[in-house]
């Protein structure tokens, strides 16, 4: 559930930062981690990457409620939501909306700040999420790009094991965790051509 309410606010991230032609091209949401395909034509740069993920973290901790609707086809596409190229729905469909927090505190029930067709599980709320992390970004085919990230528990085991592996770094380096990149990079310097 964690990873797949955190599809649709990745592709509402990918949007806003790489533009509305980032559209969902596939994506696998299982127990330990989400992979989501879409199309963009160039790989994303590291500043992109770290940008999406800032957003999908902070849409996360702005604990925005998750609603769960079954109305009409028509209700729903009259109302925006986004629905997938090429698949098929049916006269009655799912939406999932994630409710802007700041909207609704200024008492404007109808902004939404994802809405799209969904028939799968999600939580309630969007901090139920935890954490994300993307894990990697790669081409999937030509003119498909692909992330893959985690949540929750997966989340903070991964960051776990990188603050580890940042420790024992520093220890052989002989110096503070803050230290690290310079004492690198400094040691790089030194070795020969």
């Amino acid at each position: 559930m964690r990873n797949h309410t955190a599809t649709h606010l990745l592709h509402k991230a990918l949007h806003e930062i790489l533009g509305d032609h980032a559209r969902q091209a596939g994506s696998l949401v299982s127990p330990k981690y989400l992979r989501f395909d879409f199309t963009q034509p160039d790989g994303m740069t590291p500043e992109q990457i770290e940008r999406v993920e800032k957003m999908v973290n902070e849409a996360i901790a702005a604990d925005m409620p998750v609603l769960k609707v079954t109305k009409s086809l028509d209700e729903a596409k009259k109302e925006g939501a986004m629905a997938l190229f090429g698949e098929k729905y049916g006269e009655t469909v799912r939406t999932v909306s994630i409710l802007d927090s700041d909207a609704l505190l200024a008492e404007n029930v109808e902004a939404k700040y994802s809405y799209e067709l969904c028939g799968g599980t999600h939580i309630d709320r969007t901090s139920d999420i935890g954490a994300f992390i993307i894990v990697s970004e790669g081409s999937a085919a030509a003119g498909i790009r692909r992330i893959e990230a985690v949540t929750g528990r997966g989340a903070y085991e991964l960051i776990n094991k990188r603050f580890k592996t940042l420790k024992q770094t520093a220890s052989i380096l002989k110096s503070s965790v803050d230290e690290v990149p310079h004492k690198v990079e400094s040691g790089q310097r030194k070795l020969p051509n």
